[in-house]
C-alpha cells in the first residue's frame, strides 16, 4: 500500500490524517500505553514466559487477534 507525503502526516494517537481528516492504516507499529487489572497483567506475564515472547509482543498479538473480522474495518 502506497501513501503520499500528505497521508503520512497523521495524528499518532488517533491514526487520523491531519491533512484530509481520513483514517489511515499505520505504516509502522505504533506505541500505546494501557492500564490493565493486576490479575490480567499476571496472566499476561505468565503466558509470555510460557510462549517465550515479550509481554508487548503477546499483548499486540492478542489485541490483533481479538479484532480480526471486525465489521468496522
Amino acid at each position: 500500500m502506497l501513501f503520499s507525503i500528505g497521508e503520512l502526516h497523521m495524528n499518532a494517537s488517533s491514526g487520523i490524517n491531519k491533512d484530509t481528516g481520513k483514517e489511515n492504516r499505520f505504516l509502522s507499529p505504533q506505541r500505546v500505553t494501557i492500564t490493565v487489572p493486576a490479575m490480567t497483567l499476571k496472566k499476561l506475564l505468565r503466558r509470555s514466559l510460557v510462549e517465550g515472547r515479550s509481554v508487548s509482543n503477546l499483548a499486540a498479538f492478542l489485541l490483533e487477534q481479538s479484532l480480526e473480522g471486525d465489521p468496522q474495518d
